[in-house]
């Protein structure tokens, strides 16, 4: 018998799979309790930040967005088409989401760009100038 070292994160997989193999997760059992956040890639440039957001099958007046304490927040809902055809599996998510981005010093939240096309939604984030210092010298006496 060779001795290993434990390790705690191999067991709760181990025990993840395990359950996870007993439960049918796509059953209608569990729909009400599956929630989803659309993938989004961020990236940036010398003159701004830019978001992409997945937002298949989605109206663009279901979309709202606005700027909250310093985050720019992204709420929405994509509501399940229902047909009279029997469903075998739906492997996709429904519901509402909700999604936070903390915005940069830098961010003229003024300026912010959105545009929607083709389930995508474009967010350009332009840069101010120069960041505002957050930093404050403490005299010490």
């Amino acid at each position: 018998m060779k001795l290993r070292p434990w390790n705690p994160a191999e067991e709760f997989d181990s025990l993840f799979n395990r359950f996870g193999s007993l439960m049918d997760w796509s059953s209608p059992m569990f729909a009400g309790q599956r929630s989803w956040l659309p993938a989004t890639d961020i990236s940036e440039d010398e003159k701004q930040y830019l978001l992409k957001v997945e937002l298949p099958e989605i109206g663009k007046d279901d979309i709202n967005l606005s700027i909250e304490n310093g985050y720019l927040v992204l709420t929405g809902e994509r509501k399940h088409q229902h047909t009279d055809d029997k469903q075998h599996l739906s492997e996709r998510y429904y519901g509402s989401f909700v999604r936070r981005f903390a915005l940069p010093d830098n961010v003229n939240e003024a300026a912010i760009d959105a545009k929607f096309d083709n389930g995508m939604l474009y967010l350009t984030l332009p840069k101010t100038a120069e960041a505002p210092s957050n930093r404050q010298k403490i005299e010490i006496h």
